[in-house]
């Protein structure tokens, strides 16, 4: 059992009362009390004040409550597996007497709004994710904390583990986790450069992804995207989404850019119209020139914004009517938690606005350079352009080598045939 002995280590008249917190054998700290006494009021028998005056008895009050504060901690984290150290002691000292005090910022919701506030180059994506990591915390504050607040301090490799658990329950993915506690590291940074205290074991925190075969990559098909454009539909929303769809195939952009183009973004250059628009993700400023298909759909009127999640679920109901049911191997959310569940199903059921994006960057691979491919749909290199729609570099390399056979050869006459 972990005891508490105070005892002084000198004879001067203001002497520092040390606590030693021992805990086995090999785990004894010792460090300062903050509290200083006169060794001839010091009782070595009981290795407390003795109680000859009101100071004195006072004093004897606050060693008792210290002792009672750092053994609740050491209860506290003998499930955390947190290090019982030196700082540790000190840290709890401190606590104690004050010297750290809770500021605002130590509130972990408090710091997510801060760091939301203090960066001004936050893509709309990033914010968003943000405001739901806010969600994660203060629900599970409600759910497994009964409301009791987060502290920066506090975050150690125990609350991760306890927070990954408890959002795997909710079903949620390792990977959808995991980019929320990448947030979290970058929100417990920007507190610590702002004077917050952080726990020990925060550096030790990783990020988690998890490792899996890659999924089957759906796109559509340029003959799927002839199918979708004469699909006969009877709805409005299906015609003003139908419109989303194609154009989206048609300019390779993310759903955070496709759904926000206005006619702003639409502009003559040179006699050819192209879409300019600044990607949400990445900051980058792209200039997509319209194909005749795009300029269609653009000239045609461009249709009404629509919100996200009713983008996909009309995008679905378009391919089926569309007859886009070649089976595929996905994932599709099946049950009352939204768990994503792998399987072979109908193309249709597993579209959503990312399939605009692939699909553009597949269909065009080949026809056109790939480093213009790559400036539209805003990858940082090729490598991480041909994973994204399934190529490997020796596809790059047929696909230059199929070109070069295409190039008429340059036959050079000798003098003899001359």
């Amino acid at each position: 059992m972990a005891t508490v002995k105070y005892l002084l280590q000198s004879k001067n008249d203001n002497s520092n009362i040390y606590v030693r917190y021992s805990i086995d054998r090999k785990t004894s700290p010792k460090r300062k009390t903050g509290f200083v006494i006169n060794p001839k009021d010091w009782s070595l028998d009981k290795g407390l004040p003795k109680q000859n005056g009101e100071d004195l008895k006072g004093l004897k009050s606050k060693l008792d409550k210290l002792a009672v504060f750092i053994n609740d901690a050491y209860n506290i984290g003998i499930g955390k597996g947190i290090e019982f150290d030196g700082d540790w002691l000190q840290y709890q000292i401190d606590l104690f007497n004050n010297k750290i005090k809770l500021v605002d910022l130590d509130i972990l919701t408090n710091s997510i709004d801060a760091y939301i506030d203090n960066r001004g180059n936050l893509t709309r994506g990033s914010i968003k994710n943000l405001d739901n990591l806010k969600t994660f915390v203060i629900g599970y504050e409600k759910d497994a904390l009964k409301g009791k607040q987060i502290l920066i301090r506090n975050i150690d490799l125990n609350f991760i583990d306890v927070f990954k658990k408890y959002h795997i329950s909710k079903g949620r993915s390792v990977n959808y986790i995991g980019t929320y506690i990448s947030l979290l590291r970058s929100v417990v940074n920007a507190a610590s450069l702002n004077g917050i205290p952080i726990h020990p074991q925060f550096k030790q925190i990783k990020a988690i992804k998890e490792h899996k075969d890659p999924d089957e990559i759906i796109i559509l098909t340029e003959a799927e995207q002839v199918l979708i454009k004469n699909a006969t539909l009877v709805r409005e929303a299906h015609f003003n989404a139908r419109k989303w769809l194609l154009l989206g195939c048609l300019i390779g952009q993310r759903a955070s850019d496709l759904l926000y183009i206005t006619d702003a973004n639409v502009k003559a250059i040179n006699n050819m119209k192209i879409i300019e628009l600044k990607q949400q993700k990445t900051g980058k400023l792209v200039a997509i020139p319209l194909l005749p298909e795009a300029l269609e759909i653009v000239e045609n009127g461009l249709p009404k914004k629509i919100s996200l999640e009713h983008f996909n679920r009309y995008s679905k109901e378009i391919c089926k009517i569309a007859k886009i049911d070649t089976i595929v191997k996905g994932k599709m959310r099946k049950d009352e938690k939204r768990t994503l569940t792998a399987g072979n199903y109908k193309k249709w059921q597993v579209i959503s606005s990312h399939v605009c994006r692939r699909s553009f960057a597949t269909n065009f691979y080949g026809s056109y350079p790939t480093s213009m491919l790559m400036t539209v749909t805003g990858h940082a290199t090729e490598t991480m352009f041909l994973k994204y729609i399934g190529k490997t570099t020796y596809d790059n390399a047929y696909q230059m080598l199929e070109y070069f056979n295409k190039l008429q050869p340059v036959v050079v006459k000798s003098e003899e045939e001359k």
